[in-house]
């Protein structure tokens, strides 16, 4: 069964333009930050701004094609097939965001790895993906828990925006201030970045972080698995209404 929907879910990518565009997103957003980042187009900040920036955008971009894709079977009544044939409505979104999720960390990974390894050890990268991929079904269960169709999907997709804006500024602060970005969930994993990026000067006391690698992966996980479990939640309660 689960074979049939792999199958499925492949047809629906291969021909819709939109998600096409996003499978060759990674490649093209990864050779653009290699070429930015190794070329020294931008200065040492603004560069590890944008490295922050790449490994966050998979989990956000795959996140609304997840939605938007959810909010598709909707429109065309597929849960009201779905809900007389054995599988359950709730197993067949948990599989589209799975399958969502797995591309999504593949993307991170490429995309990281075509902008040049950024410096990242091979575990870092597939950890940092693991923890970004999150936002993708936190954000499907979010665009769907306020969204009834397609424009009021992107409406919803917009207003998230803090969800990317406010990680990639947080990089601004090593203090006491930095938690004040810490409800959006890229916060984690760009901070786990940030301690990879700052290595060296925090080696030689140059720079003290509030935490270090570790930690904010950790803590990242916990709170992103939370988030998503919170918005299946409220996006089960909302859709059954």
């Amino acid at each position: 069964m689960y074979a049939r929907l792999v199958k499925f879910e492949l047809k629906n990518i291969l021909r819709d333009r939109m998600t096409i565009m996003l499978l060759v997103w990674p490649f093209a957003v990864g050779f653009l930050g290699r070429y930015l980042i190794t070329n020294n187009t931008l200065d040492k900040m603004a560069s590890e701004m944008l490295i922050i920036a790449l490994t966050l955008m998979s989990g956000m971009i795959f996140g609304a094609m997840a939605g938007f894709s959810i909010l598709d079977d909707r429109d065309d009544n597929v849960f009201v097939s779905i809900s007389i044939s054995p599988l359950s409505v709730q197993a067949y979104v948990i599989f589209k965001v799975a399958f969502v999720y797995i591309m999504a960390v593949a993307s991170g990974i490429v995309t990281v790895y075509l902008a040049g390894g950024l410096g990242f050890a091979w575990w870092q990268v597939v950890l940092i993906a693991l923890l970004t991929a999150l936002q993708a079904p936190m954000n499907a269960f979010l665009i769907n828990a306020f969204a009834s169709n397609k424009v009021e999907g992107f409406v919803t997709m917009k207003a998230t925006g803090f969800l990317l804006i406010f990680p990639i500024f947080s990089y601004l602060f090593l203090d006491w201030k930095e938690w004040l970005f810490a409800i959006a969930p890229g916060f984690w994993p760009a901070k786990a970045v940030q301690t990879i990026l700052f290595k060296d000067v925090i080696s030689t006391g140059l720079v003290d972080m509030n935490l270090t690698f570790w930690p904010y992966l950790l803590i990242g996980f916990v709170y992103n698995i939370l988030l998503v479990v919170f918005m299946y939640s409220f996006f089960r309660k909302r859709t059954q209404q």
